[in-house]
């Protein structure tokens, strides 16, 4: 059973070094830049996000038991987003860090 989390909770995770208690046996093991995270039907700060593996095709929609999932980025990239926001400014909260990623992601060129 996948576990279904906010972004802010999957940051804090990622920044005190317990996200692997997060993971299924499934996807524990893997190098982060193969876990995607998706969004259950969109990307946004009160969204469920689900890891899955990295498969070839897949798209940025992903159908799984009748839910959309939107991809949000991989583990990885996600890691490097948080450092590169608290690199600006280092007492940035969980809620703040995934309102900047996500605009980040939304908005490539801004």
């Amino acid at each position: 059973m996948q576990v279904a989390m906010k972004l802010d909770e999957i940051i804090k995770a990622i920044r005190r070094n317990t996200i692997n208690d997060f993971l299924t046996e499934e996807v524990s093991d893997m190098d982060y830049e193969k876990i995607i995270l998706y969004g259950e039907y969109s990307i946004g700060t009160d969204t469920n996000y689900r890891f899955f593996k990295l498969k070839r095709a897949m798209k940025e929609l992903l159908n799984d038991n009748g839910i959309t999932y939107e991809r949000l980025c991989s583990l990885k990239e996600l890691g490097l987003l948080i450092d590169y926001y608290l690199s600006k400014y280092d007492r940035k909260t969980d809620d703040v860090l995934a309102i900047d990623i996500i605009d980040h992601i939304q908005n490539p060129d801004f």
